[in-house]
């Protein structure tokens, strides 16, 4: 029997209701009420920038947007976190959370290098007149071109080496394409579906 639409394959051959199942660690948007009663709270995931709503345990006291977070899993519970009561669409949000989803997601970036420098290492055609690196909000086919050129074989190490041999802020234009796909799912192509949510990405 094949797994349903909305559920995954995991190891040992069990189902992923959840996209978010296997995460383990998420970043603070926002918070309702002050955490001693609990209450809940908006969080991205890490690994796949799932938005989720959860339960904070009581007497969490107050959370900041940016902080990081231990979910819980099958394994073990959370400290700060009691139990994640769902997915949370970016227009569902409060409007604290969405004010502040595209500084956490640039953090998150830069606190992450390895994961999402593999756009910029293994970017390709997407066909034959369009680049993947034309996704990214203000490059067009002459700065794609320029950047192909730049990365060589080798790649770059870091988000740095990225900015000095292509004159951008590599991270920042990620953030703003990825959050922008948060915004709106049916975005396609989607990087959130084909670099950030692929095993390994």
């Amino acid at each position: 029997m094949q797994p349903g639409p909305d559920r995954q394959p995991r190891a040992g051959g069990r189902e992923r209701e959840h996209p978010w199942d296997s995460e383990e660690n998420c970043r603070v948007l926002s918070q309702q009420g002050s955490g001693e009663g609990g209450g809940v709270v908006y969080c991205i995931c890490e690994g796949g920038l799932y938005t989720i709503r959860v339960r904070a345990r009581a007497g969490c006291g107050p959370l900041m947007p940016g902080d990081r977070l231990a979910l819980p899993t099958e394994d073990g519970e959370s400290e700060e976190i009691a139990t994640i009561l769902g997915g949370a669409r970016y227009r569902d949000m409060p409007a604290g959370a969405q004010a502040v989803i595209t500084d956490v997601v640039h953090d998150l970036i830069r606190d992450l290098p390895d994961k999402f420098l593999t756009f910029y290492n293994r970017a390709g055609n997407l066909s034959r007149k369009f680049h993947a690196f034309q996704l990214l909000p203000g490059i067009g086919p002459s700065k794609a071109l320029q950047m192909v050129e730049g990365r060589g074989r080798l790649g770059w190490d870091t988000f740095e080496d990225v900015d000095e041999s292509c004159k951008i802020d590599s991270a920042q234009l990620l953030t703003d394409r990825l959050v922008e796909e948060l915004k709106d799912p049916q975005m396609t192509p989607s990087l959130l579906e084909n670099v950030v949510r692929i095993p390994d990405a």
